[in-house]
């Protein structure tokens, strides 16, 4: 996976002044990546899913790409889950453009569930969570192959 595609989408999301009304902003928000924390709510946490190639070919010459992302909307109430899931899908659908040297040509959500979480220990908190999938198209960067030769083939 692409650091740099990922970075793209904590990026986006962090520069959403809605967003970060609701959990805070840089150096102090809370977005974090998968796993979650035992911080105040309401807090997102981003899991990274399937980086693929769209239509891949023998010579390596295609970087059209797609990466999967859940963007896990983690609140107290389930109101609040579900109003920081909204501002989440308004800031990425249909977000494109060039950023950290990478073009993104579309981040697309393509569902929204929610479920309860009773946490797993007697000390963990509950918490609502609106989980947004997120398809983001983007080309990769140029590959550049390595000629894999046998150092003990004959002549």
């Amino acid at each position: 996976m692409s650091a740099v595609i990922a970075a793209v989408v904590r990026d986006a999301l962090v520069q959403t002044a809605s967003i970060t009304a609701l959990i805070g902003s840089a150096p102090n928000s809370r977005v974090y990546a998968s796993y979650r924390p035992n911080s105040e709510l309401p807090a997102i946490i981003l899991t990274y899913g399937q980086d693929v190639d769209i239509s891949p070919t023998f010579g390596r010459t295609d970087r059209l790409r797609k990466l999967t992302v859940t963007v896990d909307c983690m609140a107290e109430t389930l109101k609040a889950s579900r109003e920081l899931a909204e501002e989440v899908r308004e800031a990425l659908h249909g977000s494109r453009g060039a950023y950290r040297s990478t073009i993104v040509i579309e981040m697309r959500v393509t569902s929204t569930s929610t479920e309860y979480d009773l946490g797993g220990d007697a000390d963990d908190d509950q918490a609502h969570i609106t989980s947004v999938t997120v398809e983001c198209t983007y080309r990769s960067p140029a590959v550049n192959p390595t000629t894999i030769t046998d150092p003990n083939a004959q002549p």
